[in-house]
């Protein structure tokens, strides 16, 4: 955890049980980061894999809004940037679940872990609040708070200008 991964940016979690056909979670660099964007389609429910939630289905969550956003002719929300960033020769990006979201306050943001290991937090994420890939409704979409413990809440569809982004990778 902490150490820096193939693509440049910081490993946040570890599949040590072997559930998934990956071992490690990568949070993009500082560098990377965006603000103000909208999650996008405020008023329509996407569905599907759009709503997941867990730890692993961020990928599928971001493949599902991004199909969702090109078909209906919308472009620059959260998921899309994260599906198009190309940073260090890797272009295997996609925004995290709100699970995954929730690993990245606990191992790089907190200051301890979820083995109650004290580490300087690492990765320069703001006190601000961070969109997951995770659809709540047609008007809302999940995301954490960074200010308040990383706790899990809902903001609106249409972004504002305390959301980040922060895109993830699975290798």
């Amino acid at each position: 955890l902490r150490d820096t991964g193939p693509a440049g940016g910081l490993i946040f979690y570890i599949d040590e049980a072997d559930e998934f056909d990956w071992t490690y979670l990568e949070a993009a660099p500082q560098s990377t980061q965006w603000t103000d964007k909208p999650w996008g389609d405020y008023g329509t429910e996407i569905g599907g894999d759009a709503a997941l939630t867990g730890l692993g289905d961020g990928q599928a969550a971001t493949d599902a809004i991004v199909a969702h956003m090109s078909g209906e002719g919308i472009t620059g929300t959260a998921a899309q940037i994260c599906d198009e960033l190309d940073y260090n020769d890797y272009k295997d990006w996609f925004l995290p679940s709100q699970d995954e979201l929730g690993k990245i306050f606990v191992n790089l943001y907190k200051g301890t872990d979820e083995n109650g290991v004290t580490y300087t937090p690492v990765g320069s994420f703001s006190s601000a609040l961070y969109w997951s890939s995770s659809e709540y409704s047609s008007n809302n979409a999940l995301l954490r708070d960074f200010r308040s413990g990383g706790s899990p809440s809902t903001g609106t569809k249409q972004g504002g200008s305390l959301l980040r982004i922060r895109a993830v990778r699975a290798f």
